[in-house]
């Protein structure tokens, strides 16, 4: 059987689509993606992983959505005012909000879905920090009082990374914020289709009939949601040459993120490659602060003289076109970027390295590095991160699984010989970690950090101050104090920074720009065109 005969077997044994040059033509008004995971999880407040902020941009609607500048904009909000000291806020729903099991939604859902969102998020936690009180007015006003301002309100409730403030019925946002929720019913433009799931196959959305989009032209994530599509279905097919085979085959109709080496051939197949996303993606090592080696700075630091962006790069992408050597915590192309604290030899000095991991009192204990296999630039990331860690005398044990279980294990704060870890590779888009507070990382919260632990309290110090900073020149001076702080505490390594093109049919028109996710309202499919 030749290569690409296999490729196109497996894939189709994978996903039950026929992938071959056979296929009969497509009549359907079904939208097939190849996003760049698996979902696993529906629980858009427990996890940060981007797949299941995808599915709740799918299936919720929001307050707040941003446009392409990322000012935020009213979405579920018909009106809103504030006051003049900026503690007193007051929105109204507008009409025609309607859950997809047929009920209203109302502010006791809005309420309820806030103070879940509140617990578990980084810019919600301080909200409710400074939060007086929040209570309906009645079915469709309520209000919101503070009593101090916090600059960052309308940002956090319009955010798309990170845990995002969906709204959902009361009933299920009465669900513990560090139990994942099991059902997924929103208000937004599709509804999730629970009976169709078939984890590690395929995910279904059905077009939401009752659905009523604003009225303003669609911009990033705010304006109107127009849903022309039927059916959108997410097929995993986790090897890239076969997803490539089927879009330039006509059997899917979009991908996510395509590795360029593809792209000259999906171009040649009459593919629209689009750049959606300015600021991209970062990229993250992050390691397990609460146990040896990495629970001692110098040991972390150690990896600031190891990691090599452009070798991690060139291995990942090999196009550099698409990537971006940046040293910034608040990545390049942002108003905070910045070369702050930067140390002289960052990722060019194996031998401080090894003298750092020494003095570190590494004993030769293995070290357990999560190694996610289904996304090809990760799997080729850490296969790097392993060589580089050899080379400096690290005893490397590569623990192989796909991105969703990664994202699953990697909340297990058990020591690495215990169902742990030690070190693993991830990345966040860039439009969400531009400021300290929506860097979720950079922040070192002890417990409440996010997965691998973080604790200082001088530096989580200088995160807090940044909302009430009084303007942006003083919050650009306290960005930089904090990245100074960041490259001596290092919560992570930046890796470097890419932006991952997506690929789509020529029938499909009106894809959206939204910074660090992927939306599927707006696109219509064109009729199939015989030849």
């Amino acid at each position: 059987m030749k290569r690409r005969e296999f490729l196109v077997a497996a894939a189709a044994s994978a996903t039950g689509i026929m992938l071959s040059g056979c296929t009969p033509p497509d009549r359907s008004n079904v939208l097939r993606a190849v996003m760049h995971a698996d979902l696993q999880s529906l629980d858009p407040i427990v996890t940060t992983i981007g797949i299941v902020q995808r599915h709740a941009l799918m299936v919720y609607d929001f307050l707040f959505g941003r446009d392409t500048n990322g000012v935020p904009q009213p979405q579920m909000v018909g009106h809103w005012n504030v006051s003049e000291d900026q503690l007193n806020w007051e929105f109204t729903l507008r009409n025609g909000l309607l859950f997809h099991d047929g009920s209203p939604v109302t502010t006791t859902d809005v309420i309820a879905s806030l103070k879940r969102w509140g617990q578990r998020d980084v810019y919600g936690r301080q909200i409710f920090a400074v939060t007086e009180q929040l209570e309906a007015i009645d079915a469709q006003k309520f209000v919101w009082k503070l009593n101090q301002p916090y600059s960052l309100l309308l940002h956090a409730l319009s955010k798309t990374g990170g845990p995002v403030a969906a709204i959902m019925p009361a009933s299920i946002a009465a669900t513990d914020p560090s139990t994942s929720i099991q059902s997924s019913i929103g208000s937004g433009p599709y509804v999730f289709d629970t009976a169709a799931w078939v984890p590690g196959a395929k995910v279904v959305y059905r077009k939401n009939q009752h659905y009523i989009p604003r009225n303003e032209t669609p911009n990033g994530t705010s304006g109107g949601k127009h849903v022309y599509i039927d059916t959108v279905e997410w097929l995993n097919i986790r090897d890239p040459q076969s997803a490539v085979l089927a879009l330039a085959n006509g059997e899917i109709d979009f991908f996510e993120n395509p590795s360029p080496e593809f792209l000259p051939l999906l171009r040649d197949s009459g593919v629209v490659i689009q750049r959606a996303d300015p600021l991209g993606f970062q990229g993250m090592l992050r390691m397990n602060h609460l146990h040896p080696p990495f629970d001692d700075p110098r040991a972390r630091q150690a990896l600031l003289y190891l990691i090599d962006q452009d070798r991690y790069l060139q291995a990942m992408f090999g196009d550099p076109e698409v990537t971006n050597n940046c040293s910034a915590f608040f990545v390049c192309g942002s108003p905070h970027e910045s070369l702050a604290g930067v140390p002289k030899g960052l990722g060019k000095n194996r031998e401080k390295a090894k003298a750092l991991m020494a003095a570190s009192g590494y004993d030769g204990r293995p070290v357990v590095i999560l190694h996610p296999t289904d996304i090809q630039f990760m799997n080729l990331a850490t296969l790097v991160l392993a060589d580089d860690l050899r080379s400096i005398g690290v005893n490397v044990d590569l623990q192989a699984m796909d991105f969703g279980a990664m994202g699953s294990r990697r909340i297990n704060r058990s020591s690495p010989q215990n169902g742990g870890w030690d070190l693993g590779l991830t990345y966040w888009p860039g439009g969400n970690i531009t400021d300290p507070i929506g860097n979720v990382p950079m922040h070192a919260n002890c417990e409440d950090a996010w997965p691998g632990w973080p604790c200082d309290a001088k530096h989580q110090a200088l995160i807090e101050q940044y909302p009430y900073a009084p303007n942006e020149l003083e919050r650009k001076k306290l960005a930089d104090k904090i990245q100074t702080s960041a490259y001596e505490l290092v919560p992570y390594v930046p890796i470097g920074q890419w932006f991952a093109p997506v690929a789509y049919s020529p029938r499909i028109t009106g894809m959206l720009e939204v910074h660090g996710s992927t939306v599927f309202w707006n696109i219509k499919k064109k009729p199939y065109q015989p030849a």
